[in-house]
């Protein structure tokens, strides 16, 4: 056995469970970004990787490994969905709005990242007027993701008055709540107005103030502040405790109208004169910020007229009513066994409901062309499972968007099974739950998830473009991972712990034969080991490998 050591990028472990995400309007520059932040980026820089002291195993120095293991049958009934709705835009959220802004960094390869969309559209849609969310397809702004130094997708951002308040990787549907209605209650604060009127009889009612020795000179100071401050918000609120803090008290404020403040807006610009500039007398960014204006305009109209595009048309489904009478099957389920039973139930006239996310299964997270399946050629895991939805729901099958939390087959037929909102009984029950992936268990993988260790080799693999990658295991997945990954990487090297693949003959070939795929037979992981970065998370660097001859 002899010691080797590999520089490469840094570390990766990417199983196979993924799942699917519409796609939505999103922040498509850099600078479109700081516009709607009002603040400038700046790039970190990560810790130095610690010097290798290993003499005995194989070290992959700064290398990020795609790992793709057996998938194992899920234990659990655990699936959860909430329908989807369309967010609304946003302005000068720092200056002049105080909303919070909540930031999605995905991919449209992501599974994961389509698994958590729902959830962030039905969230925009919940805090409508009090927060805003935008999204950053990393595939396309590069610029931005790079330099808020985005490793795992999806990764979520919270801003508050510009100042980034929180930060965290994964399809979370409950962080992502709790930091919506944490910033949204926050921010309540700033949505206040001060009036000309109040300002007066503020600076009237103040001791030992030069302003209140007459109404003119109160009037004049409160005309300075309001010409200041602008129309209320974040400025108005601030403006209210230096006042407290000079005077010991501040004045009267009242609650902000924004819809009174857009009517006005508006009114004023239809009666002014025209102020945008001929085509041909105008610079190139005059062009690029009057597209952009009118691109955001017309999203709000379709929005408001319920023709928004901003996302991919879901398919239309039934969905459940709740019902005294016991079902007669009961499918637990989304991915391709669960549909098809659902159709060929319905098809039967048994009126099945599907009680599953409608992110689907694994297959809606595939990152590569569906090759295996009888008549279908050039299609996606995400197109076939919205194929399979509508097939469904036309033959009569109903849909139930939640997550399972109990099922009771102790008392006989009919069963029950628990959701949280709903209890349903039945005579059958049709378990497709699917497959998960089986993480390896040596040192340092879950303390490095999101940091370097993640599950979707197609959800974060276009972040290390142009970088060496390692992907672990011996199956089809593995394949297709490696396969995927060597799109954009410069070097995939495939670990295995046997001395030939377990995977399809057309696939390992395929991998064997590719010029940018390196294969190191008879390797296993020892451990994981990384740093933090300069804002204190962790990050993986490396990866202790042992050859087994």
């Amino acid at each position: 056995m002899i010691p080797t050591k590999f520089s490469l990028t840094i570390l990766l472990l990417a199983l196979t469970s993924t799942l699917s995400r519409p796609l939505v309007r999103e922040v498509r520059t850099d600078r479109e970004f700081q516009r709607l932040l009002k603040v400038s980026i700046t790039t970190h820089k990560h810790s130095s990787a610690p010097k290798n002291s290993i003499s005995n195993p194989f070290y992959y120095q700064n290398t990020f490994f795609f790992f793709s293991l057996f998938p194992k049958l899920l234990n659990s009934c655990s699936v959860k969905l909430t329908k989807l709705s369309s967010y609304h835009h946003y302005q000068h959220h720092k200056t002049e709005t105080g909303l919070p802004v909540i930031v999605d960094y995905y991919s449209n390869g992501c599974g994961p990242c389509r698994q958590i969309a729902p959830h962030f559209k039905k969230l925009a849609k919940q805090y409508k007027g009090r927060a805003v969310f935008a999204k950053v397809n990393v595939d396309t702004n590069r610029e931005t993701s790079g330099k808020q130094q985005i490793r795992s997708m999806p990764t979520f951002q919270a801003y508050l008055l510009g100042k980034k308040r929180t930060q965290f990787s994964g399809a979370d549907v409950n962080q992502l709540n709790s930091i919506a209605q944490s910033l949204s209650r926050e921010s309540q604060k700033y949505q206040i107005e001060i009036t000309e009127d109040t300002l007066k009889e503020y600076y009237l009612g103040v001791k030992d103030c030069p302003h209140s020795e007459s109404e003119d000179k109160a009037k004049a100071q409160a005309n300075k502040i309001l010409e200041k401050t602008g129309s209320g918000g974040p400025a108005h609120y601030k403006m209210v405790q230096r006042l407290k803090k000079k005077y010991g008290k501040g004045p009267k404020t009242v609650k902000r109208d924004n819809t009174k403040k857009a009517a006005k807006k508006s009114k004023k610009k239809k009666a002014g004169k025209a102020t945008k500039p001929n085509l041909h007398l105008a610079t190139m960014d005059q062009l690029l910020s009057e597209l952009e204006v009118r691109k955001e305009k017309l999203e709000e109209e379709k929005e408001a007229n319920g023709t928004s595009t901003d996302d991919e048309d879901e398919a239309a489904v039934a969905q459940y009513v709740a019902s005294a009478h016991a079902e007669r099957v009961l499918i637990i389920g989304a991915g391709p066994a669960g549909l098809a039973a659902a159709v060929y139930a319905a098809r039967a006239g048994l009126k099945p409901v599907v009680i599953a996310p409608i992110e689907g299964g694994q297959l809606q997270g595939k990152g590569v062309l569906v090759e295996n399946f009888p008549g279908v050629a050039g299609s996606t895991g995400p197109s076939i499972v919205f194929d399979m939805r509508k097939q469904a729901a036309s033959f009569g099958t109903r849909f139930l968007e939640e997550k399972v939390t109990n099922v009771n087959i102790q008392n006989g037929t009919p069963f029950t099974i628990s959701t949280k909102s709903h209890t349903i009984t039945g005579h059958t029950i049709i378990l497709a739950t699917g497959a998960d992936s089986r993480w390896l268990g040596v040192e340092g993988e879950y303390m490095y998830r999101g940091g370097g260790v993640s599950s979707c080799a197609t959800c974060d693999g276009f972040l290390f473009r142009d970088k060496p990658v390692v992907v672990i295991g011996g199956g089809d997945t593995a394949m297709e991972d490696a396969l995927v990954l060597a799109r954009t990487s410069s070097v995939v090297t495939v670990l295995h712990r046997r001395d030939s693949f377990r995977a399809s003959h057309i696939l390992a070939k395929r991998v064997l034969e590719h010029p940018n795929i390196k294969v190191r037979w008879n390797t296993t992981v020892v451990s994981f080991e990384g740093t933090n970065t300069t804002d204190g998370e962790p990050i993986l660097i490396s990866v202790k490998v042992l050859d087994k001859k």
